[in-house]
């Protein structure tokens, strides 16, 4: 699709069902003495279904509110909100990831919700520790958490007990390594090994770095460390080939290698594992993201699942910060959202909604729990280049897949192209 055709059509949504409602909070109007707020968000047709539910309810709750909604997958929904941001027509409210929240607050697109804080439009009194400090850029507050979730692995049950094998609560790569090669002798069925940038984000913090300091400062501790194990599990014959992975699209849940049993683990975080349960048709079973066997920091943190923030053009800031407060600290709204975008962070409105349930989301703010006992803070929110130096990462490490290249040249090439991106964007 054009940037032409997606200016045309603003935020239409896709995939989950759809609203055609249209953009733009600078459009808003009072309408039949009713305020309009217009709300963004990505997501599956489970989220879909939940937050415009919790959305009717609000509106019944508040008859002098109106909501338009607008929702779609995340392929293209960074791209299409990039270009409604350009055009001054964001929402009044915007999901907002924490990969993107740095590059918006410095646009200049984000409103500043200290204000909102400070005088108690959001009530974060009973917010789980840290969740401020993860929306804020510079010591101000842009984006409030949805929800908190720690990386994880998750696993097919049936095959791995088909395999006689046992997945350690927080085992290794290597580990992983050797449980894979028995898995595969056992039952066919291939390991997944994520290349992503986000499994060399948590291989810096376990050397007790951050991956943007590490590539700035030359430290390549982290980075040859991914390499090789990309290269060591992409030798290996039961590691799903480059092929099929380039195949299957890992970032749609539907789509994963471990739904139809092509792989029998994946990398997603926490709150995921119901969804792939759900699409898997299957039980899953969940434990640690792997860690090297010579770590020495903690890797494991808790990551907002996704945030909402206020576009600065919104005409209807109060308001707005009224629906994102009554979202994150009102039962029944989580009643009907039953943690879906993740752990809730008011942690009364967590215990109060963890008996309604399914297993599959109990086991989610169980391990969750159990995570947050061991995990260390958060990284700063990524610099803008990061996006770029992810898809340096993705290609190279396509080529160190498919054997075109060692990983000792890989990760010379990655450092010094990763130098040069951060150079630019510091000019």
């Amino acid at each position: 699709m054009s940037l032409v055709t997606v200016a045309s059509l603003s935020l239409t949504a896709c995939g989950g069902g759809g609203s055609n409602a249209a953009s733009g909070s600078s459009e808003s109007s009072e309408a039949d003495g009713k305020t309009t707020l217009k709300i963004c968000w990505w997501g599956n047709q489970v989220r879909n279904d939940a937050t415009q539910e919790a959305v009717n309810l609000y509106m019944e709750q508040n008859p002098d509110i109106n909501i338009e909604v607008e929702f779609m997958d995340w392929t293209g929904y960074w791209d299409k909100l990039s270009t409604v941001a350009a055009g001054g027509n964001l929402p009044d409210i915007i999901q907002m990831d924490y990969a993107y929240l740095k590059r918006y607050q410095e646009s200049n697109q984000l409103a500043n919700l200290d204000e909102f804080i400070e005088n108690g439009t959001i009530d974060t009194s009973k917010f789980q520790e840290g969740v401020l400090d993860s929306g804020s850029v510079d010591g101000n507050c842009y984006a409030i958490s949805l929800g908190i979730q720690p990386p994880c692995m998750v696993y097919d049950k049936a095959i791995v007990e088909e395999a006689g094998v046992e997945i350690p609560e927080y085992p290794t790569w290597e580990e992983l390594y050797d449980i894979g090669q028995t898995i595969y002798e056992k039952t066919g069925v291939s390991t997944c090994l994520d290349p992503s940038t986000n499994t060399l984000l948590l291989l810096a913090r376990s050397y007790g770095g951050y991956i943007y300091d590490d590539l700035a400062e030359g430290d390549s501790k982290a980075v040859q460390k991914h390499m090789e194990y990309v290269e060591k599990f992409s030798q290996a014959e039961f590691c799903i080939s480059p092929e099929l992975w380039a195949e299957k699209d890992a970032a749609n849940v539907d789509t994963k290698p471990i739904v139809d049993q092509t792989t029998w683990n994946d990398f997603p975080f926490a709150c995921q594992m119901p969804t792939i349960a759900t699409a898997a048709g299957r039980e899953m079973g969940m434990c640690m993201h792997p860690k090297p066997a010579d770590a020495t920091a903690e890797q494991n943190y808790l990551k907002p699942s996704m945030f909402f923030s206020i576009a600065e053009t919104s005409e209807h800031k109060e308001e707005a910060a009224k629906f994102i407060n009554w979202f994150s600290n009102d039962v029944e709204c989580n009643k009907i959202l039953k943690g879906e975008r993740g752990v809730p962070v008011n942690t009364e409105v967590a215990d109060a909604i963890s008996a309604d349930l399914d297993d599959n989301t109990k086991r989610v703010f169980e391990y969750t729990a159990e995570a947050g006992q061991i995990t260390s803070p958060i990284d700063p929110p990524e610099p803008t280049s990061a996006s770029e130096i992810s898809q340096l990462l993705e290609t190279i490490t396509e080529g160190l897949m498919y054997g075109e290249i060692t990983a000792e040249d890989a990760t010379d090439q990655f450092m010094s192209g990763a130098a040069e991106i951060l150079q630019e964007a510091a000019e």
